[in-house]
């Protein structure tokens, strides 16, 4: 490839695509070359040649070192174009996918390098509109999508400190002035992106927190003071004139109001459960009813140690309809003493355990033998087998109950 360009003779890089001067291709480098030097530039030698005339003693320039004639007028104001239609390619490159006229700076190169000065002309000329006309067209377009975008957003009822920079986008497009007028399209994008990707994440928010509430509301659930956070912070929302700044101010404080939800919300849902599992106990296993209830129970109580508070709420909500069902089931007969009970003697409660730890490892052999609810389940088991044997009863009765409620959560049967 030729060090420098064979149209305005500038030093070229080899890496460039164009002259930095003329934009003329470098791919064409050589063939711009061959064809400059094809052209006359002398009058004939002694040899017939075109080169000048050798004088005896004077060493003969080289093709390099001929004098050329100075570029024309219409030559010098064919490189300024190039060099203008390079720098609005440029600009229209920051809006994406922007007008392109290399083809058009290629054509008007190679008819420059073969002397038709004056039809290149024409085609930088007619490339110079064209770009003008698509960039106009570009930025009209994208400047109508962000006033759709930004009306968009006003429909919540909230006052978006976004709206001026349109006004000013369009009077730079009218005024002529299109590098003023990309600059600011481009950055009113990236505002405008910025707010509605704010606005939503600050509504996902808004939202958790109305369900979660309105949910503990529903089971009667104290939240204290914490229920009327959410409508406070509505109304300063609604007062404030919303900056990306305001939008992370209001997202901190709707983060805080949801983190003391849950904090409150699991402390009374723990003291039901266990209100709850002190009823399921007395039940007997084959009870239709109290099975349904113990899952749920242990469903409720899986969901809450996990921290998903929205599905612990609703398992309690229908644990609550399970244990209206067991109110309204006439007792059943049995003039045995309840499990448990002050008048149960402590042979009849042992024999009564070692059925239920009988009953509960027949259960636990069932289960996956690699999974985990298997390994826990076997160390309670040993556990309360211990217990039984040195006759610490109680411990050992709470110890297959907290068993039984792990398989029913497991689906174990």
């Amino acid at each position: 490839m030729p060090a420098s360009c064979p149209i305005c003779e500038q030093p070229i890089v080899s890496t460039a695509a164009h002259c930095s001067v003329c934009g003329f291709p470098t791919a064409l480098a050589i063939e711009g070359l061959h064809a400059v030097e094809a052209t006359p530039s002398g009058p004939a030698g002694p040899d017939g040649g075109t080169g000048p005339p050798t004088v005896p003693g004077v060493p003969t320039p080289g093709p390099r070192a001929r004098i050329r004639p100075p570029p024309s007028p219409e030559s010098e104001l064919n490189g300024t174009i190039s060099r203008d239609l390079r720098a609005r390619m440029d600009l229209s490159h920051e809006l994406g996918r922007g007008p392109d006229v290399t083809s058009e700076l290629c054509q008007a190169a190679l008819m420059e390098a073969d002397g038709q000065v004056g039809e290149a002309l024409t085609v930088l000329r007619s490339a110079q509109s064209r770009i003008e006309a698509e960039t106009d067209q570009v930025v009209r377009q994208r400047l109508a999508s962000l006033g759709a975008r930004r009306d968009a957003l006003r429909g919540a009822d909230v006052r978006f400190a976004f709206g001026d920079e349109l006004e000013r986008i369009a009077d730079a497009l009218e005024g002529g002035r299109r590098p003023e007028a990309v600059g600011l399209l481009v950055e009113a994008e990236r505002r405008l992106s910025q707010l509605e990707s704010d606005w939503k994440g600050l509504q996902g928010l808004l939202g958790r927190i109305e369900s979660l509430r309105n949910d503990a509301a529903e089971l009667g659930l104290p939240l204290g003071e914490i229920s009327g956070e959410l409508e406070a912070l509505r109304d300063r929302i609604r007062d404030a004139e919303i900056t990306e700044e305001a939008l992370d101010t209001f997202a901190q404080e709707a983060a805080q109001t949801l983190m003391l939800l849950h904090e409150a919300i699991p402390g009374s849902l723990e003291a039901e459960l266990q209100r709850s599992g002190s009823v399921l106990d007395v039940l007997p296993e084959e009870h239709a009813v109290g099975a349904s209830a113990r899952r749920l129970h242990a469903e409720a109580s899986r969901h809450l140690k996990k921290g998903r508070l929205s599905e612990a709420i609703q398992s309690v909500r229908e644990l609550r309809r399970e244990l209206e069902k067991l109110e309204r089931l006439p007792p059943p007969p049995s003039s045995a003493p309840a499990p448990g009970s002050p008048t149960e003697s402590d042979d009849a409660m042992l024999d009564r355990l070692l059925r239920k730890a009988r009953s509960l490892a027949g259960r636990v052999r069932t289960l996956p033998p690699e999974s985990e609810t298997a390994h826990d389940a076997a160390v309670q088991i040993r556990q309360a087998t211990d217990l039984l044997r040195a006759r610490r009863l109680r411990e050992a009765d709470e110890t297959l109950t907290q068993l039984m409620r792990v398989l029913a959560a497991s689906g174990g049967s």
